[in-house]
């Protein structure tokens, strides 16, 4: 199920998200200066977005131990991938061989 919210309900968490990174990128920055910059800009995005609703997809369940069965019974990528619906790079993580190597190292 998608999370539907109203854009200016996420106002200050995404003024908080961009003071954060004005604050991480630009380092000679002062406090005050990064938050009027947040401020402005979720002003801008408030009023492009002005009223919609804003729509998140919830994150697909991933069957990690049936991604590493799948891998021991030696189907490819392609066929891993089109089986649990998943990328290459989530097919990948959770390798069987992946596992084993960060035990010997862990």
């Amino acid at each position: 199920m998608a999370e539907d919210v109203k854009a200016d309900e996420l106002v200050d968490q995404l003024r908080d998200s961009f003071n954060q990174k004005l604050r991480e990128e630009i380092k000679d920055l002062p406090a005050h200066q990064a938050l009027q910059l947040a401020d402005a800009l979720a002003l801008v995005q408030l009023d492009l977005l002005a009223g919609l609703r804003v729509r998140y997809r919830q994150a697909v369940p991933i069957d990690a131990e049936g991604i590493a069965e799948s891998w021991r019974r030696g189907l490819s990528i392609v066929e891993v991938c089109q089986a649990h619906k998943i990328s290459r790079a989530t097919a990948y993580r959770h390798h069987p061989n992946k596992k084993a190597r960060r035990a010997k190292t862990g």
